[in-house]
């Protein structure tokens, strides 16, 4: 095959069409120009103090959130650059009548005239306004340069040219920066909130034929903070493109049950699914979640410990207040093995979780950023006569039965602790995602950082997980091609 057909295997075709396969396409407007100006911040905060005084003259309880959403992305590849600039506007006012009916109005047109009509559409065309005294506005959040496309190309040149001896066995190369700016504003009759969430990934793909296949390495980098704070290094680089140069056992792996070791990612996976499947107030409304989750008792081995925290520094995840106006605060969801509380939205009787996909979706009760404790042993001590799974590639979860499967880029054996040298490529972890968290019986203090972008009807969900070397038992197969 020759680099272009690779690409088709890959699912790309070229540093435009990358942009594309990492998330950065879609139906929003391209912008010219900088995020929301000092003048622009007061309009918007007038005009929503505006609306919440009108909407509280007719409702107990109303909130009103802003969010101008700029992304902008470059990828480089072997057949060129491209760089992407997106935006979304928008305004969510959300009420509550006096009969405890939650109804909200959505518009896409950040002005005036646009919010107006939101209001409207709500409360009806009494003039009434309710006397609220907001107070002094929040202070400004830090401003952020924003880089043009010059600046753009340079920074994602300069991840690649960081490998000086590229391999003549990589057939394929890519880096990509991708860079998601959320200025959002909070206000209801008590509250008046501001926060600016710069959301950085950079990520740099590696590629390699064995035998028939195309195997692929990757290394990212995901945060909040400068898109020059947390770089990509030479030699995380150099090992997306060692595990794309690593020699794969031909053949496929045997199904069997074996004794598991998880790397970080691998974990990542098993954590992100059960928590959205189980431990939030829109699961627990389900009958047959609401059977196996009851706060209290033992949800999971007593080595886990499973906090959700968007209060870390840097999280990708993480957030200064919810999408309801809650300020953030951390939620310990496992303690020691048992169930200690789900995460909920305002609408499932909790505070601080409800979340917006692009901050203007339909609001659920959704994680910022879990972290799983760690444990004190080297990871290497965890081995046994079994496999280790590497290289998460998500997980499917069936919430009425707890099965799930976990995806995996690697299965790598081990006899007595020793490394054989086979390693098999596409597998899944298979079974009861119980007895997966109930089965574990080591803990490393190695943790690694995993962060997800995806997106419900196209609007996005940012998401991070620290998580730590397990040891598990279950059944791991070669991978099955899902259509």
């Amino acid at each position: 095959m020759h680099r272009r057909e690779l690409l088709g295997a890959l699912g790309v075709g070229g540093a435009s069409t990358l942009l594309w396969a990492f998330g950065c396409g879609g139906p929003q407007k391209r912008v010219d120009g900088a995020g929301a100006s000092e003048q622009t911040r007061l309009e918007v905060r007038t005009w929503l103090r505006d609306a919440v005084a009108r909407l509280a003259a007719v409702f107990p309880q109303v909130h009103a959130l802003a969010v101008t959403r700029q992304r902008t992305a470059a990828a480089i590849d072997v057949l060129g650059t491209g760089v992407a600039r997106t935006r979304r506007d928008g305004v969510v006012l959300t009420v509550r009548d006096r009969g405890g009916q939650w109804r909200e109005q959505v518009t896409y047109d950040m002005t005036q005239g646009g919010i107006v009509a939101a209001a409207r559409a709500l409360a009806g065309d009494s003039n009434k306004r309710a006397s609220l005294v907001f107070g002094e506005p929040p202070r400004a959040p830090p401003d952020v340069r924003e880089l043009d496309e010059r600046e753009l190309y340079n920074r994602v040149d300069a991840i690649g040219r960081l490998e000086t001896a590229r391999n003549s066995r990589i057939v394929y190369a890519a880096a990509m920066i991708d860079v998601e700016d959320c200025h959002v504003w909070s206000i209801s009759p008590t509250s008046d909130r501001e926060q600016r969430l710069v959301r950085v990934r950079k990520r740099v793909t590696r590629a390699a034929w064995h035998g028939e296949r195309p195997v692929v390495g990757e290394a990212e980098r995901a945060y909040i903070g400068g898109i020059d704070e947390q770089p990509l290094d030479a030699d995380v680089i150099a090992g997306a493109t060692q595990t794309a140069l690593e020699p794969m056992t031909p053949g496929a792996l045997d199904d069997g049950v074996r004794e598991l070791v998880l790397d970080p990612s691998v974990s990542a996976s098993l954590v992100d699914a059960g928590t959205r499947a189980l431990l939030t107030s829109a699961a627990a409304r389900r009958v047959e979640v609401a059977k196996r989750i009851v706060i209290g008792q033992g949800g999971a081995a007593p080595l886990l410990t499973l906090v959700d925290d968007p209060t870390t520094r840097g999280a990708y995840g993480g957030f200064q207040f919810d999408d309801e106006g809650e300020p953030a605060a951390p939620v310990t969801l496992i303690d020691g093995g048992r169930v200690a509380a789900v995460l909920a939205d305002r609408a499932g009787g909790g505070r601080g979780r409800g979340l917006r996909p692009g901050h203007v979706g339909v609001v659920e009760p959704a994680p910022s950023h879990l972290r799983l404790a760690g444990g004190s042993v080297p990871h290497e001590s965890l081995r046994s006569d079994g496999v280790i799974l590497e290289g998460g590639l998500g997980a499917v979860i069936d919430p009425s039965t707890n099965r799930i499967v976990i995806g995996a880029a690697r299965a790598r054996e081990t006899k007595a602790g020793k490394l054989t040298g086979r390693v098999y490529a596409d597998v899944e972890l298979v079974g009861d995602l119980g007895a997966l968290l109930g089965g574990v019986t080591g803990v490393a203090q190695e943790v690694g950082v995993t962060a997800y972008r995806d997106e419900v009807d196209g609007e996005p969900r940012w998401r991070s997980i620290e998580a730590p070397y397990l040891r598990t038992r279950g059944l791991v197969r070669s991978r099955r091609r899902r259509a």
